[in-house]
């Protein structure tokens, strides 16, 4: 007789288990992440008691994590007060999910402790992984895998690449889970993800990849002059990675390269060399005003960059990072770099009324600066009513230099409403010197004397001889008759 009662007593026992879990919500989640549990905000009422619980088993036990009373009071159990976090709608946020949290958690309404409505979560857990699992060497291949715990519900998987991946890099793998990526380049570095759908939600699972590739090199000229120095040439490696890691990769050595755009025929001249054991470090030629990072003292190798001081219109180029690697795997990265000059003829020192011609320029035969856009900023004293509008012609020409014009001329590159660089050189005007004058004067004066003194000469030299001659007269003194005194006339 106890066994026809109990038989059923199980049956209706194990029946409703099986529906209870079968109405229970499927949450993923990623270790480290954040997993969020949704209420039904209409349920909740003015007068209910809140509840969270959490256990391993759906049978229990439940250890209470989170109580609001009636009137707004709410407490967290200590042990859960670092790890989880309510909103007002009583929704419940695990910050950082470990493996301890995949298990069951149970909202409880309650009114006056009678009547209780509950909603149970079951957090699964969803695994992302790479391999190799280190930071991988460009040209290399990679394969992620992403695994889905099961659940009563059914779940699809789709990837997300990086950005900067290649569009034709595919994004569905062997049976959705497993996506193998070949040729690995710092276009595939960043974040990947694996998007998992399930009842009419998704849940992101993601993973970093780290990539043994220089980052790709600027798309457009480095433009600077001498006004802007130091010059920086950028390269670095596209992933913060160890050298450690680096040097684990068959690292062999690297160095910097210039080729002049004066003389692009020209070898290349080395710049400095990387030395990557015992501690990777820059050589750099003495006398060279190169300056690398100190490397030894950067726990991660991606910078890569050196710069120059000073600089000069021989520095106009092309610049090339290169890293070289066992199995014939080289890095080269190319930079251009254009130096703006202002020029000014005939020279930066002249005097008030010579003609001046300035020029803003990137270098011989460069005159078309294509949909790069000059404009001059003229010292404050000096008046140019064609530099009105802009763009601004890239020379100027000033028929009669004068004081106003002394000071210091800046020529500025832009490109749209970006300014590129710009370029200064200091000008001095000035007036012909009083004393200059002066000995001019006293010169002029004196030639002027001395021509007076010419001119007269030949005019009285031509008076006299054109005079007749006349009779000179002739005077004696005699003894007989003798005159009283003096002379007479005969």
């Amino acid at each position: 007789m106890y066994a026809v009662w109990v038989a059923p007593l199980l049956l209706l026992s194990a029946v409703r288990l099986t529906w209870a879990k079968e109405n229970v919500v499927v949450v993923y989640a990623q270790l480290g992440q954040p997993a969020q549990f949704l209420t039904d905000p209409s349920q909740s009422k003015d007068g209910f008691y809140r509840r969270w619980y959490f256990a391993e088993k759906f049978s229990g036990p439940y250890e209470e994590m989170f109580f609001r009373h009636s009137l707004g009071q709410s407490q967290i159990t200590p042990s859960w007060k670092d790890w989880i976090q309510v909103s007002d709608d009583d929704s419940l946020t695990l910050k950082k999910v470990n493996d301890t949290n995949f298990g069951y958690f149970k909202y409880e309404l309650k009114e006056k402790q009678d009547k209780s409505i509950d909603s149970v979560y079951k957090l699964h857990k969803v695994t992302l992984t790479q391999n190799p699992s280190s930071a991988v060497l460009y040209g290399q291949s990679l394969t992620l895998t992403c695994d889905v715990q099961t659940s009563q519900v059914s779940t699809t998987i789709t990837w997300i690449r990086p950005k900067t991946a290649d569009a034709a890099r595919k994004t569905r793998g062997s049976g959705g889970k497993i996506l193998p990526i070949e040729k690995v380049s710092w276009r595939d570095e960043g974040v990947w993800t694996c998007s998992v759908h399930y009842d009419r939600r998704t849940f992101n699972a993601t993973t970093t990849v780290r990539v043994v590739d220089l980052s790709p090199a600027p798309s457009e000229p480095v433009y600077t002059s001498a006004s802007t120095a130091p010059l920086r040439l950028p390269c670095s490696l596209v992933s913060p990675v160890e050298w450690k890691e680096v040097r684990s990769k068959g690292l062999q050595g690297g160095n910097w390269s210039y080729v002049p755009a004066s003389d692009p025929r020209a070898g290349p001249h080395v710049l400095a060399t990387l030395s990557p054991e015992p501690t990777p470090q820059w050589n750099i030629p003495a006398g060279s005003k190169m300056d690398g990072p100190a490397l030894q003292k950067a726990p991660q190798g991606n910078d890569l960059s050196l710069s120059k001081k000073e600089v000069t219109a021989q520095d106009r180029g092309t610049y090339t990072c290169a890293l070289s690697f066992g199995k014939g795997v080289h890095l080269v990265r190319a930079i251009k770099v254009e130096v703006l000059q202002v020029l000014v003829l005939p020279n930066s020192k002249m005097f008030e009324g010579q003609r001046m011609n300035l020029s803003c320029t990137l270098g011989p035969g460069r005159g078309d600066l294509g949909d790069l856009e000059v404009k001059w900023v003229p010292p404050k004293a000096a008046s140019l009513p064609s530099l009105g509008t802009l763009p601004h012609p890239p020379s100027l020409s000033i028929p009669k230099a004068t004081v106003g014009h002394s000071g210091t001329w800046k020529c500025e590159l832009w490109r749209k409403d970006t300014r590129l660089t710009y370029a200064s050189l200091p000008l001095k005007i000035e007036r012909v010197p009083v004393d200059v004058w002066l000995w001019v004067g006293i010169a002029s004066t004196g030639l002027i004397i001395i021509l007076l003194i010419f001119i007269g000469r030949s005019l009285v030299k031509r008076f006299r001889q054109r005079r007749p001659p006349r009779r000179k007269t002739r005077f004696c003194c005699c003894n007989n008759p003798k005159p009283q005194k003096g002379f007479y006339r005969t």
